[in-house]
């Protein structure tokens, strides 16, 4: 055979199955109710499956008019007829599922927060089974509140008949809210009136009334200071909600700056130049050797100020501790030491004079 003639062959061939395919859409035609049309997906109850064969046909062979299609599956129902003395052979494809799913699983998207608890929302993905046409799709959910040791999420699953399954509950417990911090108390009294000088321990005290109080950690409180200084109490409940509180405390560990003394010896005296700055309340001012043979003697206490110590002995030396104290009884201290002793009184020291001056002494016994 001849590459010219098979190729017109083969095209007639192509041209007569195409007319054939077309004519066989037009021979018989089918639906079904209810649903598509062309039965095309999943039926969720029974099917009426209907034939319609076209005038062409001679005869039929299985295609009801109208045939109720009960059994659930895939049922493929195959149809016949007679057209110009040779039998054609069509089928329907029904599909029905008219059982609900089962939910059967619920999983979060995380593990519990804390000791079986959940203090934050938390999603859930649902899923299930289904033994006809299978799962299209189940609930997604967060649960977020209200707070409850019997919370619950529900979700369902949805088969491809769109049949729904029971809801399907998941247990948890949920507590979002903290503790209460009920009470802050210090370890030990105050080291001075109001003032803590010195680290202390505070403990405090909670309240949970569902997941439970787990700890209220004891905390060691080391400034910053001040008059309205704050100590900062905290309490964890079981879930792992931590709530904190602040307590009022006066606190103040520094202590002042040194005062600046300047110590000059007189006759039978020696005065002391005293300056402080900043926070100092009160001084006490140490003379060593002390009055009437003591060690040392304390011969000045209270507001800060400049004095003259009579008491002294010309040619003897002393030495003077000056402490001062702040509002919280916080302590710093200056040493000075002087000689008490007779001296020229005038001119004064260092004085410039324009004319003869006439010298001052102070006295000693036996002198000319």
């Amino acid at each position: 055979m001849r590459p010219r003639r098979a190729i017109v062959l083969l095209v007639a061939v192509v041209g007569l199955l195409l007319a054939t395919s077309t004519a066989s859409a037009q021979v018989i035609q089918y639906t079904c109710s209810p649903g598509a049309p062309d039965c095309s997906g999943w039926h969720a109850s029974d099917v009426v499956l209907s034939w319609y064969p076209s005038p062409a046909v001679l005869d039929s062979d299985n295609c009801p008019i109208a045939k109720l299609l009960t059994a659930e599956g895939v049922t493929n129902w195959l149809c016949g007829v007679l057209i110009s003395g040779h039998w054609s052979w069509y089928t329907a494809t029904v599909r029905i599922d008219k059982s609900a799913p089962q939910a059967t699983v619920a999983t979060p998207s995380r593990p519990p927060d804390a000791n079986g608890w959940y203090r934050a929302p938390v999603g859930f993905v649902f899923g299930g089974t289904d033994a006809v046409s299978g799962i299209g799709a189940c609930t997604t959910a967060t649960y977020a509140r209200p707070d409850n040791r019997k919370a619950s999420v529900t979700g369902t699953c949805t088969d491809l008949a769109g049949n729904r399954s029971a809801p399907l509950a998941f247990p948890l417990r949920y507590d979002a809210t903290g503790p209460r911090v009920t009470r802050g108390r210090p370890a030990r009294r105050r080291d001075y009136r109001r003032w803590y000088n010195h680290p202390v321990t505070w403990r405090f005290r909670g309240r949970d009334r569902l997941s439970g109080l787990a700890d209220c950690p004891p905390v060691l409180f080391r400034g910053p200071g001040g008059r309205g200084a704050h100590v900062i109490g905290a309490c964890r409940d079981v879930a792992g909600n931590v709530t904190t509180r602040a307590f009022a405390l006066r606190y103040d560990a520094t202590s002042p700056t040194p005062p600046s003394v300047r110590a000059t010896g007189l006759d039978r005296a020696i005065h002391l130049g005293i300056h402080t700055r900043g926070s100092v309340r009160r001084i006490a001012v140490v003379r060593a050797p002390g009055i009437g043979g003591a060690r040392d003697s304390t011969i000045y206490h209270g507001a800060p100020r400049s004095l003259t110590d009579h008491r002294a002995r010309n040619g003897k030396h002393y030495r003077y501790t000056v402490v001062a104290r702040d509002r919280a009884a916080n302590r710093s201290r200056t040493t000075v030491h002087a000689v008490a002793g007779a001296r020229l009184l005038a001119p004064v020291h260092g004085a410039v004079v324009t004319a003869p001056p006439l010298l001052r002494w102070t006295r000693v016994r036996d002198a000319a």
